[in-house]
């Protein structure tokens, strides 16, 4: 189980002896990681139906929907697979995979999809033929809803706790080190780190990459950072702190590589200024502990300002990495960078149609070398 992930059970069985509960006819599994969800209904489909019962006993409805129509169908069509008992009177599992459509959103909300979820729950609470077994993997239920009260009361509710950005990226390079001892690679607590920075807290994305890494490198089992950095994509749900460390290292190549990507994402470049801005406010800061050789114990005071900047406390790699970004400056170029940054943040809220020509002249005066007794 992903280490970060806490079940909330509604069932007071535990989750790992669903076998034994003979009397759960529903299994809702509800988070924002699709690809653990499926793992983990994947596991109780098997357990509750051996493999080879599967081929007539499992049927699989898709429940992701993009329109009304579409979710009004695949719940009728759970419905009508519910009510069916199974071949010659054996254990029938139906899996709505994917639903989307029994949280708060506008599909939801609507009244076709309000009526036929009633309607499933209803068959939940009362009509359901014996032996038959309904497991539901989705990104969210109201707990306020009589499908999620129906559910509770016939079976077990599994829900994925919602962490905090930290606990995120903790879970996720813990899932990391897993995956990657799998593919049988050794890799830094760096390594990781970098990996995560860059895929993402995602479980199905980090696997595809590390399996991709394993490729790469292969036959070498020893992954470095330019491995990472060189094969792994920048997909993360938040990539603007990859924009700041490259500017922090002077990667200027690299650094309009990530902007042109972040923009094409439809990032808010008035959000990009702000998170160079914080950047560079936190080097100052640490430019002064630099010169006026604060000792390693009073680094701590720090930690709150670091944390702010991140979205998240700081590892010690972390708080290093800063310390060296903060030596690639003297503490003149750091003022004229603020100076810089708030130049270009007035721009963009003053101009049209040039803010990524802004934001890449603004990258090379960042990255660029200061000559003595100039300004920027």
């Amino acid at each position: 189980m992903h280490p970060g992930l806490i079940i909330i059970k509604s069932c007071p069985k535990h989750m790992n002896a669903p076998a034994q509960t003979k009397s759960a006819q529903v299994y809702i599994f509800s988070g924002e990681d699709e690809y653990l969800l499926a793992r983990d209904a994947k596991n109780l489909i098997g357990r509750l139906l051996p493999p080879e019962e599967q081929t007539l006993g499992l049927e699989i409805i898709e429940g992701k929907a993009r329109v009304i129509e579409e979710a009004v169908a695949a719940i009728a069509k759970c419905i009508e697979a519910l009510r069916t008992p199974g071949f010659m009177g054996a254990r029938k599992l139906v899996w709505l995979r994917e639903a989307n459509c029994f949280d708060r959103g506008i599909i939801a909300r609507s009244k076709d999809v309000a009526g036929i979820i009633e309607s499933l729950s209803e068959l939940i609470k009362t009509r359901m033929p014996a032996g038959n077994i309904l497991v539901v993997t989705a990104n969210a239920v109201d707990r306020a809803s009589g499908f999620f009260k129906a559910c509770q009361a016939k079976g077990e509710i599994n829900q994925q706790a919602v962490l905090k950005p930290w606990d995120k990226d903790k879970a996720a390079a813990a899932f990391a080190r897993t995956a990657l001892q799998k593919n049988k690679l050794k890799a830094t607590p760096d390594v990781v780190e970098a990996i995560v920075e860059l895929a993402g807290t995602d479980s199905r994305q980090l696997l595809q990459e590390i399996n991709k890494l394993a490729v790469f490198i292969h036959p070498r089992q020893q992954a470095s950072a330019e491995d990472v950095f060189a094969i792994v994509s920048a997909s993360r749900e938040d990539n603007s702190f990859n924009l700041a460390d490259a500017v922090g290292c002077r990667e200027l190549k690299k650094a309009i590589g990530i902007l042109r990507q972040l923009l094409f994402q439809r990032e808010s470049e008035i959000g990009l200024v702000m998170g160079l801005e914080a950047r560079f406010r936190l080097l100052l800061i640490l430019r002064e502990m630099i010169s006026e050789k604060m000792p390693a114990d009073e680094k701590r005071v720090l930690e709150p300002l670091l944390a702010s900047e991140k979205g998240r406390p700081p590892q010690g790699y972390y708080l290093e990495k800063l310390l060296e970004q903060a030596r690639n400056f003297s503490r003149r170029e750091l003022e004229l960078a603020r100076e810089a940054i708030l130049e270009t943040r007035l721009k963009l809220v003053s101009s049209t149609n040039l803010e990524e020509l802004l934001l890449e002249k603004l990258l090379v005066k960042l990255c660029g070398r200061q000559k003595s007794g100039r300004r920027s």
